[in-house]
């Protein structure tokens, strides 16, 4: 197995049993996403091994993602590919299910479909199996497939929300385009919504760290293959570790909101003002 994989795997299950047993103070929570984030970084964002195994499985399946990924280390086990981003996944499903973060009320819809998620994945477990493939005419695939698309739809439920919100109550001076991307504009059309000026810098060093890895492109690209490419009738797939890559990035991308926006208290009080204001 490979060394880093390792240790993060051991840290991963003591974090787990420390979360189901404890309630952390506030000190301790900030302590703890600050950890999982810089691990989720290191995996995802520093290292191209993991999403490197990932792309090779596709292959595998006859699915071919157009992007070129340089490994730069040992090759990871599909095995422990899907121990590490099955323990982020159980992590994030406590985490957000006991409200430890990202209670942003205008971000409600967002949570319900990662509840969504999370339910359907107890209750069906050809969420979580990556050893099985399967064909076209089998409900596993749909499952599998729509479960992925209605994940990845997160991204543009976050930027055009807070669009919405922000034009709706008048939060800023600027024109909001129409067509946004939320790697380029989240940190612009959200502006308004975070703490200070840092916070703010925080998120766009976050989303163009996020847009420089292979992990978000080869995420992105997969999404735009399921929905545009040719899915031959006579083979066989499985995208299950890379719904669960994704839940986990998207569960990274949240840390960051919550780290770097007012809290519900702040942002009423920021709408309440526009609105005596205007």
């Amino acid at each position: 197995m490979n060394h880093d994989l390792k240790i993060s795997l051991d840290k991963l299950k003591k974090i787990i049993k420390l979360i189901k047993t404890k309630t952390l103070n506030d000190q301790e929570l900030e302590n703890l996403l600050s950890f999982i984030s810089q691990l989720i970084d290191n995996h995802f964002f520093k290292s191209s091994n993991l999403v490197n195994k990932l792309n090779k499985n596709l292959i595998k399946n006859n699915r071919i993602i157009d992007i070129k990924i340089n490994s730069d280390s040992e090759m990871i086990s599909s095995k422990d590919a899907h121990e590490f981003l099955y323990l982020l996944k159980t992590f994030f499903s406590l985490a957000l299910s006991k409200k430890m973060f990202f209670n942003i009320y205008i971000f409600t819809e967002v949570n319900m479909i990662i509840n969504y998620y999370i339910i359907n994945s107890i209750k069906n477990k050809s969420y979580d199996i990556f050893n099985n493939r399967f064909k076209i005419n089998e409900l596993e695939y749909h499952n599998q497939v729509v479960m992925y698309k209605y994940l990845f739809s997160i991204f543009d439920k976050l930027i055009y929300i807070s669009g919405f919100i922000v034009k709706k109550y008048n939060l800023t001076k600027h024109e909001i385009e129409k067509d946004l991307k939320f790697v380029k504009d989240f940190d612009k059309v959200a502006q308004p919504f975070f703490k200070n000026s840092l916070k703010k810098e925080n998120t766009k060093i976050y989303l163009k760290l996020l847009n420089q890895s292979s992990s978000w492109h080869f995420l992105r690209k997969l999404r735009n293959n399921l929905e545009h490419s040719f899915s031959d009738n006579k083979s066989e797939f499985n995208i299950s570790l890379e719904t669960e890559m994704l839940f986990v990035l998207i569960a990274r991308t949240l840390i960051q909101i919550h780290n770097d926006f007012k809290n519900d208290k702040e942002l009423f009080k920021l709408i309440d003002m526009s609105q005596k204001v205007s």
